[in-house]
């Protein structure tokens, strides 16, 4: 599909995007690659948990929050076997290719860094944007994806019947 108009909170972007089978999923989400970060002049703040657009002199902020996990005792018990594993086989493994390897005495691998703390992942960029007068609000901004996907599912939404011409890419 090319040039779609994209709006992302009050500003429009035009963009192309490649259409992929995924099944029945109607809630499939759009994603949003370097095209259109690129297009849109996004900048991505991590530590803010933050999207800014920046559009012919306008600027649209969304934010975005890390998903926090529950890890349950055993699951935690079982990560830790299979760290002990890891660290056995590892230990066989130079031993028999005699490799020379660095040990630091003591626990400093522990100690905090003097210039930066330590953050946790804060989430997946997503925004709420509108194509073709549908809303979506979980669109993904994804910096690793070359182009901009849409599931077909949402593409028949959107455009009904009309006819996709086939493209070859591998993603």
């Amino acid at each position: 599909m090319k040039n779609l108009c994209v709006r992302d909170g009050t500003l429009y972007t035009p963009a192309d995007f490649v259409v992929i089978e995924t099944g029945n999923d109607e809630i499939a989400p759009i994603i949003l690659g370097r095209p259109f970060l690129n297009t849109s002049g996004a900048v991505i703040y991590a530590s803010a948990a933050k999207i800014s657009f920046y559009i012919k002199g306008r600027k649209e902020t969304f934010f975005f929050k890390n998903k926090t996990t529950q890890v349950s005792d055993q699951s935690r018990h079982e990560s830790m076997k299979r760290t002990n594993r890891r660290n056995r086989n590892k230990q066989v493994w130079t031993e028999s290719s005699k490799m020379v390897t660095v040990v630091h005495g003591g626990q400093d691998h522990r100690l905090k860094s003097p210039f930066l703390t330590k953050k946790d992942d804060p989430g997946m960029p997503s925004i709420f944007c509108s194509i073709n007068g549908y809303n979506f609000y979980k669109t993904t901004c994804d910096a690793g994806s070359g182009v901009n996907i849409m599931a077909v599912v949402t593409y028949r939404l959107l455009f009904g019947t009309m006819p996709l011409k086939p493209t070859y890419i591998q993603l």
